[in-house]
């Protein structure tokens, strides 16, 4: 990027934008595909196999279907760690920023 005549803040903006972005967007396809992961597995949940006496091993019966939860703080909370966590770009940023002259 010196060899084209990037000036340094440049490269600074360039290194985090790019971490925000990457971050930014597995944040958020990480929640979604999570979300969607546990509504699918919610779906095929085994069916529940009393038998008479209430032991194991016979009869089958209505599918144990289990709700997923999802609290919306703990959703946030995660998104936000996720974001913060992908800034760790701040470090080659500030040594492109600050080591090339």
């Amino acid at each position: 990027m010196k060899a084209i005549g990037a000036k340094n803040l440049f490269i600074l903006a360039l290194f985090l934008t790019e971490a925000l972005l990457i971050g930014l967007l597995g944040a958020t396809s990480g929640i979604l595909i999570g979300i969607g992961g546990a509504h699918l597995l919610s779906g095929i949940a085994p069916y529940q196999t009393s038998g008479p006496g209430g032991g194991f091993g016979g009869g089958g019966g209505p599918p144990a279907h289990v709700n997923p939860i999802f609290i919306p703080s703990d959703l946030l909370y995660v998104w936000v760690l996720s974001l913060l966590l992908s800034l760790a770009g701040i470090i080659p940023a500030w040594k492109a920023y600050v080591f090339l002259d």
